[in-house]
């Protein structure tokens, strides 16, 4: 592929790479993971019945959403600890929304799509106020949220469990 310019700092190190492929039925295909040390990920889709499809099956948006409250607990995890805020329990709840953005011309298609996320951080053993500044943290370093900051709105909500 080719190198685009960009605002965003790169990878200076790889940690891991996870990889993934789509057969040609796409949103009513087959995804899979590949590679050393993969999990065996091996999945029918389906599209979502408001998208037309008969349902039933998972979608990138609920994996994407999956990986996404995965992550940001993590980040939530960790910056707590880093940060000095003791927490009991946690769990993220994270709603991906697939919808229309305009009907722009993009890629020559008179129709621009776009993803807005809602997160949902529940924190035992805190306040309101301080389940959202772990939520707000966890935000700022997840790499979820920093690829997808500028390019879809998301919505941060903690509170206390």
């Amino acid at each position: 592929g080719r190198q685009q310019q960009h605002s965003f700092g790169s990878l200076s190190k790889v940690i891991f790479t996870a990889n993934a492929e789509s057969d040609v039925g796409t949103r009513e295909g087959k995804v899979k993971s590949f590679g050393e040390h993969h999990g065996n990920l091996d999945l029918k889709l389906e599209k979502h019945p408001d998208q037309g499809g008969k349902g039933g099956g998972t979608n990138p948006e609920e994996l994407f959403a999956c990986g996404y409250a995965a992550c940001f607990n993590g980040a939530l995890r960790l910056l707590a600890v880093k940060n000095g805020i003791k927490i009991g329990n946690s769990s993220v709840k994270v709603s991906v929304s697939l919808g229309v953005e305009s009907e722009t011309v993009t890629a020559g298609v008179p129709l621009r799509l776009g993803l807005a996320a809602k997160i949902h951080a529940e924190i035992e053993g805190v306040d309101g106020p301080t389940a959202q500044k772990c939520a707000d943290l966890a935000h700022e370093f997840c790499p979820y949220s920093r690829a997808t900051r500028g390019n879809m709105d998301v919505e941060v909500v903690g509170t206390a469990k």
